[in-house]
């Protein structure tokens, strides 16, 4: 009994998701109560709508509605179940809904300040038309409409009625042998020059020989490698540059994003000035230390890579201050002594000997260079500092 009860609710079910005209989307029967929240027809159609459609495949059919449903009293349970919790309460649950709310409003504003207000000037198309003609080239077209019959004779009476006034679509609809076509009144849509059909038998010899005709013109018999054809010529456009007209949208479409950059450039700015926005230079970028002020923090700081940072910042700012060589040579001498990191100092110390030839520590770096990796140099930082 119970089977039988859940197969008659799963058609309905279905019978109700497949059924239009049952109420506004929000409303319709209500398919399943979870404690004080009625799900109807029209809510379960509309989360079914949201789903991407590889995902709503998987619920077509009656179990598939079914299984849906499922889905979404489960998500009811759940949200029902965090209410009751008091999780709306909690600062995270407010802190991701805040991020969500702000996203959202970002986003729909620049869809609806940004992009749809953003507009490409007629001129700038016309530019980018007359710069770019090669973009725009097109072969020579040709539309036709055609009736084709096995042999000679059947197509010149199909001309005959043509001649006497028959509707050319008509025609071809009731006598024309090629099932490509004549369904749609012998219509054949543009085709370049040197194009084919072979589906009709018409080979690109064939189609070409049709570019000689007139508009309008209701052909003698032509032979093809499938029967006897009549042609009308639709259309005949020539080998050249497509009109602007044809083409405006498209250029309008590729010029957009740029337009689009350059109006969101111009309204963020005047936003910033509407919302009085300021920076403080100050702690973005701080005022640089003095010589004297890094040159003791690094006396100071027993930790050889904080002391190095500070010593590679005096010479940095201060490249002909008053303990630049001092400093660039201690850079050397922690990467040797301290950090045991020889190719490293080789070069802080050659760049001491290059940038400050004359300076007093000029032999002990030389000294330092020959006898790297050897027994440690018999001095130590405070000796080299205080110049002993």
């Amino acid at each position: 009994m119970k089977k039988i009860t859940l197969l008659c609710a799963i058609a309905l079910l279905a019978s109700a998701l497949l059924t239009t005209g049952c109420g506004d989307s929000g409303g319709g029967r209500i398919v399943a109560r979870v404690g004080g929240k009625n799900i109807t027809e029209g809510e379960l159609r509309e989360k079914l709508a949201e789903l991407p459609p590889f995902t709503r495949q998987q619920f077509s059919g009656p179990e598939g509605m079914a299984e849906f449903l499922d889905r979404v009293i489960e998500e009811e349970v759940l949200f029902q179940a965090a209410q009751r919790a008091g999780y709306d309460s909690k600062p995270e649950v407010r802190d991701m809904v805040e991020a969500v709310t702000r996203r959202a409003m970002i986003q729909t504003y620049y869809r609806d300040e940004i992009e749809a207000r953003t507009t490409v000037a007629e001129e700038d198309i016309v530019a980018y038309y007359d710069e770019h003609p090669e973009q725009f080239q097109q072969r020579a077209q040709i539309k036709f409409r055609h009736i084709m019959r096995g042999t000679r004779q059947g197509a010149e009476a199909a001309r005959q009625r043509l001649l006497s006034g028959e509707d050319f679509a008509s025609v071809a609809r009731d006598v024309s042998e090629d099932s490509a076509t004549s369904e749609a009144g012998g219509l054949v849509r543009k085709l370049n020059r040197g194009d084919a059909l072979m589906t009709s038998g018409m080979s690109a010899v064939f189609i070409e020989s049709l570019f000689d005709g007139e508009v309008g013109e209701i052909s003698q018999p032509l032979r093809s490698d499938r029967g006897w054809h009549i042609v009308r010529i639709e259309e005949l456009t020539p080998e050249g540059t497509r009109p602007i007209e044809d083409v405006r949208d498209i250029i309008e479409q590729s010029l957009m994003p740029a337009a689009t950059r350059e109006y969101y450039t111009e309204q963020l700015e005047l936003l910033k000035d509407q919302l009085n926005t300021t920076i403080n230079e100050d702690v973005l970028r701080p005022k640089a230390r003095s010589e004297e002020e890094l040159f003791t923090l690094a006396q100071e700081t027993e930790d050889p890579i904080e002391r190095m940072a500070y010593y590679s910042e005096l010479v940095y700012n201060y490249p002909e201050g008053e303990h630049a060589d001092e400093a660039q040579f201690m850079i050397g001498f922690i990467q040797a002594e301290e950090l045991g990191n020889h190719d490293a100092a080789r070069n802080a110390l050659n760049r001491m000997l290059e940038r400050y030839p004359e300076s007093e520590l000029a032999d002990s770096a030389e000294w330092m260079l020959e006898n790297m990796g050897n027994e440690a140099p018999p001095f130590e930082e405070s000796d080299i500092l205080s110049g002993d």
